[in-house]
């Protein structure tokens, strides 16, 4: 049987694009459309409660939303909405899994909207006690409190509710149980006007 002779030609030729393609740089993880934790932005508090549509008024309702962004800064847009979590862990009363309202949009925004956050309540802190997770990825925001006007997670805001909150007004603190508007300051009237809509809300 005679064997097939490879023209040197193009052993070289063969030699050479192989050189070229280890010398060729990988593209930057930026250039390709996975979610950098580091780029992307999401809220730094998490409020809810059992009474949150039922408030009606949008200035008094919580949400949760973020920017999703690759390694460039570059937003990442339809990153599908089955992917995302905002898991609220024990020890919070009521740990719930909730995914976004739609896949992120052009500008990579994601959002949980009023009714995503109209669910069992309960007042809580400690490390982790509430995440950002992309579940092909991994976490990409640890939240370490969480608000609700139903303080003590009974699912109803009632004169128990009160109690712990004026405890909070009182003493400014802690701000989790205080800081019913998410401003990032002590509690003050605006949080005592949030505390009354959620309390008096049919």
């Amino acid at each position: 049987m005679r064997r097939k002779v490879i023209p040197s030609s193009s052993i070289l030729g063969l030699a050479a694009l192989a050189m070229a393609l280890a010398s060729t740089p990988a593209p930057a993880r930026g250039q390709f459309n996975i979610p950098d934790p580091n780029q992307s932005t999401f809220g730094n508090r998490l409020g809810r409660s059992p009474k949150n549509v039922e408030v009606g008024n949008a200035a008094f309702q919580y949400t949760y939303s973020g920017v999703l962004r690759n390694a460039a800064g570059e937003p990442i847009a339809n990153w599908p909405l089955t992917d995302f979590r905002l898991e609220i862990n024990a020890p919070c009363q009521h740990p719930v899994q909730l995914n976004p309202i739609a896949n992120s949009d052009v500008n990579g925004n994601v959002t949980w909207n009023a009714a995503k956050l109209d669910q069992g309540g309960g007042a809580c802190t400690g490390d982790g006690v509430a995440d950002v997770r992309i579940v092909s990825i991994g976490i990409f925001k640890t939240l370490n409190e969480v608000t609700s006007p139903d303080e003590n997670g009974s699912g109803v805001i009632d004169i128990v509710d009160l109690g712990i909150f004026q405890q909070a007004f009182t003493t400014g603190a802690p701000q989790y149980q205080g800081d019913l508007n998410l401003s990032g300051g002590p509690p003050d009237v605006a949080d005592l006007g949030f505390f009354q809509q959620h309390f008096t809300a049919p």
